[in-house]
């Protein structure tokens, strides 16, 4: 499974466009993709920032997301002013998400989620190890 958090800063003006993108992406991901466990988008408390609370079922089920022709090309324009994920792991007393883990990919996945695992590599936090 892997779960992340979405840190984003969009540029002043882009606010209705970025909203927009969101919900044409979350719309195609939930639509085509069975393996998405959460997708979610909220707006934060400082102006133009916003959080995505993405799991899937699988590291790969995240590339295969990553990879979709309705993300991959989806146009941002001159939206983004900062992101970040950052990959998290529930504490399984206090969420139902199953722990983040980062099994390799198999030999012969396709070439786009090899690009994505040297992109956006599964980072998993030393000190998570032996948490519940």
């Amino acid at each position: 499974m892997t779960t992340l958090l979405a840190h984003i800063r969009i540029k002043p003006g882009t606010e209705k466009e970025w909203e927009a993108a969101m919900a044409n992406l979350v719309d195609n991901t939930l639509a085509h993709e069975a393996e998405v466990i959460r997708y979610e988008y909220w707006k934060g408390q400082e102006p133009l920032t916003y959080y995505g609370l993405l799991s899937f079922t699988s590291k790969h089920a995240f590339f295969v997301h990553q990879d979709a022709d309705y993300h991959r090309n989806q146009t941002y324009g001159d939206i983004f002013d900062d992101l970040r994920l950052e990959f998290v792991d529930p504490v399984s007393t206090a969420s139902p998400l199953p722990r983040t883990t980062n099994p390799p990919l198999p030999d012969d996945a396709p070439d786009g989620l090899k690009e994505w695992e040297a992109s956006t590599p599964v980072q998993i936090a030393e000190w998570w190890q032996g948490r519940v």
